[in-house]
């Protein structure tokens, strides 16, 4: 199953405490959506990403195969079952052009602005400079004011 990450599981060891064998397919985008951190997390103590609709925006990030049994093992992690996130099938669009569904978690009631922690924080960063991804888009995380 394709699985794009644009939060924290975009660092490869954070992904594969949950996702052991998650092997990654291309970096990709998803336009006309962004990153916001609508939900607070009380394991992080901070706020934690989701994305949304919004015109001119772009949510860039990668996408793994995941095998069933192991997206599964995310939907608990992600709280799918409390109702916190929900498995979204999306067409994202790989850096050479070809759309492709995959699947991303939703906040189911997006709140806030929340504030991250740094530890969050720094798994988005880190896995947006580990992916290559485009300094432009990765200064738009580094620059998010911390409850820490």
């Amino acid at each position: 199953m394709l699985y794009f990450t644009y939060g924290s599981f975009m660092d490869i060891e954070n992904l594969r405490k949950h996702a052991p064998t998650a092997e990654f397919i291309c970096k990709a985008m998803i336009p006309n959506w962004e990153v916001q951190f609508n939900y607070y997390s009380t394991n992080y103590k901070g706020g934690v990403t989701g994305i949304e609709p919004a015109l001119n925006k772009l949510v860039r990030g990668a996408v793994y195969e995941i095998p069933p049994d192991e997206m599964e093992h995310l939907d608990i992690i992600e709280g799918v079952q409390r109702g916190t996130y929900y498995r979204h099938p999306i067409m994202v669009i790989s850096e050479e052009g070809e759309p492709m569904l995959a699947h991303i978690y939703r906040t189911t009631n997006p709140r806030g602005p929340f504030k991250p922690t740094k530890e969050y924080l720094n798994y988005i960063v880190e896995g947006a400079k580990a992916l290559g991804l485009p300094q432009e888009y990765i200064s738009q995380f580094s620059n998010v004011e911390t409850v820490d």
